[in-house]
């Protein structure tokens, strides 16, 4: 993508040390918020996790010490979570070497055989286990496996249903017991709602989430504001560039405006000479010089035309009058070249000067670029009066217009032509875009180049 016109470098304004600086800068930002977010969220998601692990370690523990007082109540663990001590419990479970439920918060479950890896992993290494683990009513839970070693006497008791072990006497109305060994363990299991430590995570994904749409913010901001930047930038330079032709274009004027003088001065005399002298060669030399002097004095009126402000005059005028202007001012050499005018409509509102300039410029090119054709030459100029505005357009049979020029081809001074000046089309531009005209180019239906212009139609005001 090309930022910048008319002389400015490419990259020139990306190598400001102001907005290196502040992309630097924002950069920098940008990367040690988006860590510490981060940070933060992976330290909150640890926390929430550590939150109810510690819960779960102090039910486990008080658990313990309960049952190590009060036996292996089967009433123990509902009563438990039914009650609003620990409102986070979601169920407990006792569980033995055997992988049998020996308590549990639903009664239901009491006696039945487990097949859970934690819990296995659990009497393997005697340590702690922690997952979380979906329900079969669809709610998430955290589970603690907590490895418990119990020191049961005599007097604690376990109601067992459908135990086939020995029984010890009771007295009546005490239900059947079985006697446990002094010192066996256990795997506890407590399952909390995790609901708490999501909602820390919740929170903390929302910081994230806030934290990094500041930043994406931010940089659009600074997109904005770089943007805006370089618009400016581009308009400083575009003025100095203007003000630089400007003063270009004053010297060439003044040149100009010299120059004129004395080359009518030469023209004269050489003519002069030229029809008093009987001499064959010094007629010749003379005819020289009157044609070189001419050819710096195109040169010189277009530097003029160009150099000078445009100013736009307009006037009421018939498309045919005009046809008939441009027959008069356009030199054929009808032996080498055919000219065509074809003008439509009635009247039109324009500067009409300007408008002439327009087309003798456009049929000089065209001229030029046929006279090296080995046949005879063909150029066809169409001018219509429209509502909208005035329809001009020039075609040749000529080379056309090469591809690598084409968006050379409005600049001042540029010409492939070895004596050409390359103000003709660029003085055309200039008063297209006066005009507030369009120019559109391309390829003619004779084989050679073609220029497409419209002219709007303007108002006094404009």
């Amino acid at each position: 993508m090309a930022f910048f016109r008319k002389g400015v470098k490419v990259g020139e304004f990306w190598h400001n040390k102001y907005l290196i600086a502040i992309v630097f800068l924002l950069t920098l930002f940008s990367v040690i918020a988006t860590i510490s977010a981060v940070s933060s969220y992976r330290i909150s998601i640890e926390g929430s996790r550590h939150l109810l692990e510690t819960r779960a370690t102090d039910i486990a523990v008080n658990l313990g010490f309960a049952l190590e007082r009060l036996g292996l109540n089967t009433e123990l663990f509902p009563d438990l979570v039914a009650s609003d001590r620990w409102e986070y419990l979601a169920f407990l479970a006792l569980i033995d070497k055997d992988m049998t439920c020996i308590l549990h918060s639903n009664q239901k479950l009491i006696g039945r055989k487990i097949n859970d890896s934690s819990v296995k992993k659990v009497f393997k290494l005697e340590r702690i286990v922690t997952h979380f683990e979906k329900l079969a009513t669809g709610e998430e839970v955290f589970i603690l496996d907590f490895p418990l070693k119990l020191h049961l006497s005599d007097m604690n008791r376990v109601a067992r249903s459908g135990w086939d072990g020995p029984v010890m006497e009771v007295k009546p109305g005490q239900e059947a017991i079985r006697p446990l060994p002094a010192l066996k363990i256990f795997c506890l299991r407590v399952a909390l709602h995790p609901w708490p430590a999501f909602s820390i995570e919740r929170k903390a994904k929302f910081q994230l989430v806030m934290i990094l749409s500041s930043i994406v913010l931010l940089w659009m901001l600074a997109g904005f504001f770089i943007r805006a930047w370089k618009k400016n930038y581009l308009l400083e330079k575009s003025l100095a560039e203007k003000e630089r032709m400007a003063a270009l274009g004053q010297m060439a004027a003044v040149l100009a405006h010299e120059i004129r003088n004395p080359l009518s001065t030469i023209k004269g005399f050489a003519q002069i000479h030229m029809e008093d002298s009987k001499d064959p060669d010094i007629k010749e030399d003379m005819e020289i010089i009157v044609e070189q002097v001419a050819r710096l004095e195109r040169l010189t009126s277009n530097l003029l035309v160009y150099a000078k402000p445009t100013e736009i005059y307009l006037e009421s005028f018939e498309v045919q009058e005009l046809c008939r202007e441009l027959k008069r001012s356009i030199p054929v050499d009808e032996e080498k070249m055919e000219l065509e005018l074809d003008c439509e409509g009635q009247e039109v509102t324009a500067d009409r000067s300007k408008i002439i300039q327009i087309v003798i410029n456009l049929v000089q090119n065209s001229i030029e670029a046929l006279k090296d054709s080995p046949s005879r030459g063909r150029i066809r100029v169409r001018i219509r009066a429209l509502e909208e505005g005035l329809d001009i357009l020039v075609e040749d049979s000529g080379p056309g217009f090469p591809d690598d020029i084409k968006e050379r081809m409005f600049q001042p001074f540029f010409t492939t032509k070895t004596k050409g000046t390359g103000l003709g089309l660029a003085i055309v531009k200039r008063l297209c875009d006066a005009m507030h005209g369009e120019i559109e180019t391309g390829e003619s239906k004779f084989g050679g180049a073609r220029i497409h212009i419209f002219i709007p139609t303007l108002e006094e005001e404009e």
